[in-house]
């Protein structure tokens, strides 16, 4: 992937070919904006347009080098991310061992640290030091959807390229171009607010298996007779460490409630996460014979959750409220 390959980042590209052109590439820059719509494959690109011998300061994409980069074999662009929850201070101090030496091959070595914002304070505290001044010829990018969670002294010290939400027609055509159908395609970018990667996942029905194993409990407890379970299930998301993972659940229980919501309506064709036709026919069985309302109802449920969320309310109070709403209005109790 190089620079002029990037998609729908025109303002982004612009400015690091201007910083190559007139080889002025700062130590440290911060890529930040939306999930993915580019961030990452921009850093990658930008590596390349580093170390390419054919086309500096552009990347041919076709020499050994560019081909070994882009396979995460080459020695002087390196990718870090967290490990668990967060990325800790041994990782930092990788980075910074290796922003003190002289790249290994290549004229120049660029580091990425993707999802910066879980960097812990150890190792963000460590980092300081090299992001203001690196070994010469030593680039880092931090990839972050988070920017503000960044601690402000790795903020002052990156230079800020903002990647913004891509066009929904952009998205579209991409996943054209990889071979999914035009309907299928403009339905999954309508749907993804500007994130490529998103789109992709819609399109592909492709999920993160954990998340969705999540969305099973919550359905579970909704259709269990205990309110036990429900205050079991809810207290699981308890703290940070469960609210972001059930901000992905939400997500993906409003793409199966709205799945159903068409299927039930007449428009099966329309359904988006086909490997999940059975747990589709399970909600609309579930809702009874006049389903559209009930799954309505599920849905608003959802959005009054995503938004409390958002708010910042207790995360185990607004799950236990959902799975009450879940458990009235989408399933049917049996005597």
């Amino acid at each position: 992937m190089r620079l002029v390959d990037v998609i729908g980042q025109n303002a982004a590209v612009a400015r690091l070919d201007r910083a190559l052109a007139q080889n002025r590439v700062p130590h440290a820059y911060l890529f930040e904006g939306p999930d993915g719509v580019g961030k990452r494959t921009c850093a990658q690109a930008l590596g390349l347009a580093l170390i390419c011998p054919e086309q500096p300061g552009r990347g041919c994409g076709k020499c050994n080098t560019c081909l070994r980069a882009e396979a995460g074999l080459h020695p002087d662009i390196r990718f870090f991310q967290p490990e668990g929850r967060d990325i800790k201070k041994e990782v930092a101090d990788e980075i910074v061992a290796l922003a003190s030496e002289r790249p290994h091959e290549a004229p120049a070595r660029l580091l990425i640290i993707d999802d910066a914002d879980k960097l812990n304070l150890s190792a963000a505290n460590c980092l300081l030091k090299t992001l203001e001044e690196p070994a010469p010829a030593n680039h880092l990018v931090l990839v972050t959807s988070a920017p503000a969670r960044l601690i402000s002294t790795i903020q002052s010290r990156t230079q800020r390229v903002r990647f913004s939400a891509l066009p929904t027609t952009t998205v579209a055509h991409h996943l054209e171009t990889l071979g999914i159908d035009p309907a299928r395609a403009n339905l999954a970018a309508t749907l993804a607010n500007g994130s490529l990667g998103r789109a992709i996942a819609l399109a592909a029905g492709d999920e993160d298996q954990s998340a969705w194993e999540s969305v099973a409990r919550v359905r579970e407890a909704a259709a269990g007779r205990t309110v036990g379970n429900i205050m079991d299930t809810a207290g699981s998301f308890a703290g940070k460490e469960g609210r972001e993972p059930m901000v992905a659940v939400l997500d993906l229980l409003a793409r199966l409630y709205r799945d159903a919501l068409v299927s039930a309506g007449g428009a099966p064709e329309l359904v988006l996460l086909s490997s999940k036709r059975s747990e589709i026919d399970d909600i609309i069985d579930r809702a009874g014979a006049n389903p559209l309302p009930r799954i309505r109802k599920a849905l608003d449920a959802l959005t009054e959750t995503d938004a409390a969320l958002a708010g910042n309310v207790n995360a185990v109070t607004a799950i236990e409220a959902l799975i009450f709403s879940l458990r009235s209005l989408e399933f049917r109790r049996t005597p």
